[in-house]
Formats: structure tokens, C-alpha cells, sequence
């Protein structure tokens, strides 16, 4: 039976599982300046949810908010920040039908308006309007209406809260994959070993596709061999580019991959995809790189080698509920436990944050509830 908020306020006297009005959060005060505070836990009105967070991930968005800040999710100082997450509804507005408390859920970080330009074109992904989540790095997070309507799923009961938790980054990639006219004929070139670049590695050899992965971090390199990636190349071990590429070529019958995928997000890979596609190949510049970047390309290759290059963002409800049913896949959460290196506490989240942009863990599981 699902709880209005005037229901709910009336059984916590005899409820185990009360809701404080107060709860502990990580806030953004600047670039590098985190703090974890006590403040007010989230008021949610008649159409939202309140969510008590089991699991919130560091994420590549959330880890570049942390060094920088971001113009569009963090609008004042301080602010509240974190998308990756799951847990437990506590509470419901009156008007809410499909969603009751106790239920696990995982909310993604954005939902379409639906009436925009492209919207009615089906590119949710570039929605005019589109309303953006931020605020899990706590121990309760608030589901906007429209994220509640579009963008928020029950928890299959033989998926995990952790594992769920990771939903936004295999959607996302999801997309990236179907639009990369991938088969089995072709051979896939993945540059970037973070959470993205495995994800990519492990649909392709969902798929038997294979697939040459290229990084510089001697563990996540091993990680990406561990999932199935058929050769793995340590950037810096070809100080010439020349070298690199011939490597390359000489792994793919002397035409280079039909496919390449750069989801590390530097100008220089960008750069590096589009000299290592194999003639009428595809490039799929993946990572993004930060506002204003310039890159430079070879016009002669591009026109006379004939390579589609596209860029491909975010995800939409299609690819998050197609994700959600991969979760139940044994190889795919075998290739999670390996992304999620270690588990955090929240007030650690400064540190986990330390971890991950050292390069010493990929993902980091963040747990308001653990060590309290």
C-alpha cells in the first residue's frame, strides 16, 4: 500500500525506520572542497519520492564536479551533488500510485520533458527541457516528479543494490554501443579504461566482437583483459604514435579497426581515434571533453578513407530499461564487481574521490550508513 506523507508522519511514532529531519551529506564549496555537514533532510512535495540511499557511486561527471565544479549541475555554493545511486523508498507524496515505501529502487539522473522539438523526434537524449537529479552523496535524496514518472525502476529482487547502482553508466554506454554499428565482422577499438571504456569492452564481447583496448594504467589494463578484451595495449609502452598504430594494424589484418570508441574524454585521444580508424570506419568520440576544447583532424583521411565520425550523449528511458534488464546478465555483473574497486564510507568521500583520480580504483561505492 503506498504511504501519503500525512500517513507516513502518522506511523513513525511506531515505525523502527523513522525519517530524522535531519541527515548527514557531503556539499560542494568548491573545487576540491567537499564537507560532510548535517542539514535538513529534503522536503518532497505531492508527486515526489524520498529515497533512503543504500549505494552512491564516484562517477567520471561527479569526479570532474569534485576538481572543477559543472555550470549546469552545480548552480549555487554550497550544493548538494552525486547521481549514481540506489535505495529504499521511505516516503511518497499523496499522488503517487506506482511506488509504495520499502521498495528498492534505482532513480537515473535525468528524465525528457516529452514535448519538446526533440523530444517529438524521440531524442530524449537532447531534450530542450531536460530536469537533472544531483544531490546522492547523502543519506537521503529527493526524486523529482518527472524523474519519478520516467526515470525510476523497481529493483528486480535478484539484483543487488550496488550492482543497480551502476544503471545511468551502462545505459549511457548502452546507447553509445547500438549507435557505433558494431557487429561481429568488425574488430573494436576502445580508448580509455574508466568504467565507460570496460562497459564498452564487455557489451562488445557480449556480442563475440573483438576488441584491442588502449589505456595507460597498468590495473585498469589488466581489468580490461580480465573481462575479454582480445589485445591490450599500455599507451606508454609506444612513444612514437607511429609504432602505436602499426601495433594496431598488424592486430587487424593491416586495415585498423572498423570501430573506435574514445571514452576517455582528452583531446589528444580524440585526436588519436581518428588516426587509428581503419579505412571506412566509424569513430565514436565518446568522452567528453570540457567546453571550448579544439582538437585538430586530417582532412585528406577523414575525406578520402570515408570515416563516419559521431558523437553520441547520454542516455534515454529505451536504453535505461534495456540496461536494467542486462543487469541480470552473469557476465555483466561479473564485469561490475571488477569496476567497483572498494567501498566507502560517505564522510570518506573526499578520499574516495583522491582514489579514483590516482587511478588506483575504478568506481568506489559510497555508503551513507557504513561506519556510522
Amino acid at each position: 500500500m503506498t504511504l501519503s506523507i500525512r500517513d507516513l508522519e502518522e506511523k513513525l511514532s511506531d515505525d523502527p525506520e523513522k525519517v530524522s529531519e535531519t541527515m548527514y551529506a557531503c556539499l560542494f564549496y568548491g573545487p576540491g572542497d567537499i564537507r560532510y555537514e548535517k542539514i535538513p533532510v529534503p522536503k518532497i512535495n505531492e508527486n515526489e519520492i524520498l529515497v533512503k540511499v543504500d549505494t552512491v557511486l564516484t562517477g567520471g561527471t561527479d569526479l570532474k564536479t569534485f576538481k572543477r565544479g559543472h555550470p549546469v549541475l552545480i548552480k549555487k555554493i554550497p550544493s548538494l551533488f552525486g547521481h549514481q545511486f540506489s535505495g529504499e523508498i521511505v516516503m511518497t507524496g499523496k499522488n503517487i500510485k506506482k511506488f509504495s515505501c520499502g521498495q528498492k529502487v534505482v532513480s537515473l539522473n535525468s528524465a525528457p520533458c516529452l514535448e519538446c522539438n526533440f523530444c517529438k523526434k524521440k531524442r530524449f537524449n537532447l531534450c530542450e527541457n531536460i530536469e537533472f537529479l544531483n544531490g546522492a552523496y547523502a543519506e537521503y535524496v529527493s526524486i523529482p516528479e518527472r524523474i519519478v514518472k520516467y526515470n525510476t525502476y523497481i529493483i528486480p529482487e535478484n539484483i543487488d543494490l550496488e550492482t543497480a547502482s551502476i544503471l545511468e553508466s551502462l545505459a549511457v554506454v548502452l546507447h553509445g554501443y547500438e549507435r557505433s554499428e558494431i557487429t561481429k565482422d568488425k574488430t573494436l577499438c576502445v580508448i580509455g579504461t574508466g568504467s565507460i571504456g570496460l562497459l564498452f569492452i564487455a557489451l562488445a564481447k557480449l556480442n563475440k566482437v573483438k576488441v584491442i583496448s588502449i589505456g595507460r594504467n597498468p590495473y585498469k589494463l589488466n581489468i580490461s583483459e580480465k573481462i575479454g578484451a582480445d589485445f591490450v595495449l599500455n599507451i606508454k609502452d609506444f612513444p612514437d604514435e607511429g609504432e602505436l598504430i602499426k601495433k594496431i594494424n598488424s592486430l587487424t589484418n593491416n586495415y585498423g579497426p572498423e570501430v573506435v570508441i574514445e571514452a576517455a574524454g582528452f583531446p589528444e585521444t580524440w585526436e588519436l581515434a581518428a588516426r587509428i580508424a581503419g579505412r571506412g570506419g566509424l569513430v565514436n568520440f565518446f568522452g567528453g571533453c570540457k567546453k571550448g576544447t579544439k582538437v585538430e583532424l586530417d582532412t585528406y583521411k577523414l575525406h578520402y578513407d570515408e570515416l563516419k565520425l559521431i558523437g553520441v550523449f547520454h542516455h534515454t528511458p529505451e536504453y535505461v530499461q534495456k540496461a536494467l534488464g542486462l543487469l541480470s546478465d552473469n557476465y555483466i555483473r561479473s564485469v561490475i564487481k571488477n569496476i567497483i574497486s572498494k567501498t566507502l564510507p560517505l564522510q570518506e568521500l573526499k578520499r574516495a574521490f583522491q582514489m579514483h583520480e590516482s587511478g588506483e580504483v575504478i568506481q568506489i561505492a559510497v555508503k551513507p550508513e557504513e561506519y556510522r
